[in-house]
């Protein structure tokens, strides 16, 4: 029997909770907890010896058991996994609900929405990363480290061509779960090593080119020696009905790029020679 299948029993799970919650405890004390025999206790603490949950000291007469803390450990980055995983995929399903939604209104309410979200002229997010400034600035900037994080959770980016100079053009496409490619273009205004990145983005284009969603955006990135703080600043220079479901998920959008961000310069990396 493994850990999990160890702990989809309720008695096994209220030892371990009485073990957090007191600390070691010998076997008597373990069987005051509970209403069933001592012998029906004693056989789940075995289980749970044998998939080391927990672990036995014998002192004296006495058998005083113990959380494992490793194994423990082991269970709650996998349950965190979990959840983390299947958070993602909710805020995947909440940005597609969102944009089929606007497929199906109707003009007047379309236009309702585009008003609602034309109060959504700027976009403010600051992180702090465990990297150099020099690394986070290189993220951003070379585009095979780029298509590692940019786009929201369960999006891949089959396209990244960066031409990192004042005037320079970006052409990015996002594939989204929904097996669709989402392109997107813009302009380097900007390009201070590295410290500052400025670059505008025109996307959702409409049948004859012209593109439905335009923004202005700063990266800034703060020296704060092995960490880096990185502040993007999103202007919406333009943004028609069209652009309303994309507009109304940019913040939550533009916040699942930096958790992914944080996580491809949490990897590890190859020593410098």
């Amino acid at each position: 029997m493994d850990k999990f299948s160890a702990l989809s029993d309720p008695t096994r799970r209220k030892i371990i909770e009485t073990l957090a919650q007191h600390g070691p405890l010998s076997a008597r004390e373990i069987y005051d907890q509970f209403t069933a025999s001592a012998p029906a206790i004693s056989q789940h603490l075995k289980i749970l010896r044998e998939t080391r949950l927990v672990q036995m000291e014998k002192r004296a007469q006495l058998h005083i058991y113990s959380l494992n803390p490793e194994a423990i450990l082991e269970v709650d980055q996998w349950a965190r996994q979990i959840t983390r995983l299947w958070s993602q995929r909710f805020d995947t399903l909440d940005q597609i609900l969102k944009v089929e939604t606007i497929k199906m209104m109707d003009k007047p309410s379309e236009r309702n929405l585009f008003m609602e979200t034309q109060t959504i002229k700027e976009v403010t997010l600051m992180r702090v990363f465990d990297a150099p400034r020099e690394l986070v600035f290189k993220a951003w900037t070379d585009p095979r480290l780029m298509a590692q994080w940019f786009g929201p959770h369960m999006f891949s980016i089959p396209v990244c061509e960066l031409d990192v100079r004042p005037g320079g053009a970006m052409r990015i496409v996002m594939h989204g779960p929904d097996d669709l490619d989402y392109p997107m273009h813009g302009v380097f205004r900007e390009i201070i090593p590295p410290e500052r990145i400025v670059f505008s983005t025109r996307a959702i284009d409409d049948e004859n080119g012209a593109a439905q969603l335009e923004t202005l955006n700063t990266v800034t990135l703060t020296d704060l020696g092995a960490q880096t703080r990185l502040t993007l600043h999103i202007e919406v220079v333009k943004a028609t009905p069209a652009a309303a479901g994309p507009l109304s998920g940019m913040e939550m959008g533009w916040s699942q790029s930096l958790e992914k961000l944080g996580d491809a310069l949490a990897k590890p990396r190859p020593a410098s020679r």
